[in-house]
């Protein structure tokens, strides 16, 4: 057998240092764990490295912005979106003024109809009261009608509005919809008037209103057509002509041959509202407009249910002597409480 190991004698012996042999790795040195309280420190040493000097000015924090300041510019966020650009919303004179808030809220309120194409301008304000304000609107073509009546409510009205439970009680608190909210939060932050209370207020006051109008709308009385509400306005109709809207009867002079009609009118509508479970419970002169001899009933937020609110018969009783005091002017003698007693007997079994 050969021996293998005699062919390694004729190579020349290989020296160590001609392989080539990796460098050694370098230590790296371990970062020592850092203590709870050495992070401490290292805290305040950076809170008081960046701490300014005494006479720095300091920084003042952005305010920032209120509700008014919200609101309008979502308005104008809205605005850029929608062609709506109301006349009346736009003006601004010594005579007719207009506020930015008033022109906002026009934009705001009023611009949902002009969104569902019911009406394609503000042409002027009508009436501006403790409630509401009224403004004169361009009807669609589409309405079937020339002129709208557009009630935007003021939101300060429920914050000083303080004898509404004498109509709230026995009513149902409606939604903005038209359906019953139930439940004891509902009726506890009313009582408390919390800002949830407030917001409830504002919208039951205002379906309560148009509710009662649609209602008596479809039973054939004297009331402005409702057509649609939003959060805090009524689209209905308008009484009166593009120059001037119809009066209040408290600032017309009648003839003599026009007032018992018109009083025998007036009373044949508080029966027909009794009759469908409504009382107005502010009528007067004041909300009773007048326009080529014919009077609309207006203002129904605080109509209440007869048969179970306590208050009705006292309510009743105020509407019908308001309307025969106006009345006696024109040598209609009438008895306020004969009526009243008389009207309830109609409708309510004794």
């Amino acid at each position: 057998m050969k021996n293998y190991s005699d062919d390694f004698e004729d190579f020349d012996e290989i020296e160590l240092s001609d392989v080539w042999t990796p460098p050694a790795r370098a230590k790296v040195p371990r970062k020592p764990k850092q203590t709870r309280s050495g992070m401490i420190a290292q805290m305040v040493e950076r809170a008081i490295l960046e701490r300014p000097s005494p006479g720095a000015a300091k920084r003042e924090p952005k305010p920032k912005p209120g509700r008014k300041e919200t609101f309008y510019s979502l308005v104008e966020e809205n605005r850029a979106k929608s062609s709506f650009s109301p006349t009346f919303g736009g003006l601004s004179t010594a005579k007719n003024h207009v506020s930015k808030h008033e022109s906002e809220w026009i934009f705001t309120y009023l611009g949902r109809f002009y969104e569902e194409h019911l009406i394609t301008d503000v042409l002027r304000r009508v009436k501006s009261g403790k409630e509401a304000t009224v403004y004169c609107c361009a009807a669609d073509p589409r309405t079937g009608v020339d002129l709208l009546a557009g009630k935007v409510y003021h939101e300060r009205m429920f914050r000083s509005l303080k004898n509404d439970s004498l109509y709230r009680e026995g009513r149902e608190l409606l939604d903005d919809e038209g359906k019953e909210m139930r439940g004891r939060r509902i009726k506890v932050a009313m009582a408390k008037k919390t800002s949830f209370g407030q917001q409830l207020r504002h919208v039951t006051w205002l379906t309560n209103e148009f509710e009662a109008l649609k209602r008596l709308h479809a039973a054939g009385a004297d009331v402005p057509r409702p057509l649609i509400h939003s959060e805090n306005a009524i689209l209905m109709g308008y009484v009166g002509d593009r120059e001037r809207a119809g009066d209040a009867l408290i600032n017309v002079r009648l003839s003599r041959n026009e007032a018992r009609p018109l009083f025998d009118r007036l009373m044949w509508n508080i029966d027909l509202m009794f009759a469908n479970n409504l009382v107005h419970g502010d009528l007067s002169a004041h909300n009773i407009l007048y326009w080529e001899g014919a009077a609309t009933i207006i203002d129904f937020p605080q109509a209440v249910v007869p048969f179970v609110n306590p208050n009705a018969y006292a309510l009743l009783t105020r509407d019908i002597k308001r309307v025969c005091d106006y009345f006696f002017r024109y040598g209609i003698e009438a008895d306020a409480e004969l009526l009243t007693r008389e009207l309830w007997s109609k409708y309510v079994p004794s």
